[in-house]
């Protein structure tokens, strides 16, 4: 398989397990019993320094998801996400859609707007579902990654969703508690490594807004901009 295939296909793969984690996106919930103790704490502290406490005050999040491949965009999709009323507007491609996130219909482009919106959202948001029920965490030691000592937060996920084997780790800034890359692990021997990296702060939500993979591959939020109610 060529390279670019094989990153097409694990992001496809991604997406699913996305479809499944972020389905119900509810930042904010109490730690369920599972992830108590030291990976609880650490959950926590990356979830307040990526502005967890004001995810209640969010009333909308406009910004658009590039994917880069040697230097050119292959993907590119606008989002107007509206947070109270549980709607998402996503153009791409030929495609302009808006999309009930509750109950998303059952035509084809609904289906595709609302796995746009599930992918995309993840990749800006993951700090913030740390918390959500179903998700299990272990603290690992600390490790070198990209040349700078790393806290470890390792994600598992219980028997929820499509792909409940899927694992993350979290490598964590100690100092800022902020998440500067991770690995997805999609099955023991295969992994894919990706920065997290130019933080913005919008809204009171500190969220990065640059990944770079493996072979080349560079996910990018443009446009960002998080209204929050004053």
């Amino acid at each position: 398989m060529q390279a670019a295939d094989r990153h097409i296909a694990v992001m496809k793969k991604l997406c699913a397990l996305l479809f499944v984690v972020a389905c119900t996106f509810r930042p904010g919930l109490v730690l369920a019993q599972e992830n108590a103790g030291n990976a609880g704490q650490l959950a926590e502290a990356v979830w307040k320094a990526s502005g967890g406490e004001h995810w209640p005050s969010v009333q909308a999040i406009d910004f658009t998801f590039a994917v880069e491949k040697g230097g050119q965009t292959v993907l590119s999709a606008e989002h107007h996400w509206d947070v109270a009323a549980q709607t998402d507007h996503v153009k791409w491609k030929d495609k302009d859609v808006t999309v009930n996130l509750l109950s998303p219909a059952a035509d084809e482009n609904a289906k595709a707007a609302y796995a746009r919106w599930v992918n995309d959202s993840y990749w800006l948001l993951a700090p913030l579902k740390l918390k959500d029920r179903g998700v299990h965490l272990a603290v690992e030691d600390r490790r070198k990654i990209d040349g700078a000592d790393r806290e470890v937060l390792h994600l598992s996920f219980g028997t929820i969703g499509l792909t409940p084997n899927d694992q993350y780790k979290l490598y964590i800034d100690p100092a800022t508690k902020l998440v500067t890359s991770w690995d997805y692990m999609p099955k023991p021997g295969e992994s894919m490594h990706s920065t997290w990296t130019d933080y913005q702060e919008s809204g009171g939500l500190k969220l990065a807004t640059d990944h770079k993979m493996d072979g080349g591959v560079r996910i990018r939020i443009l446009n960002l901009k998080v209204t929050a109610a004053k």
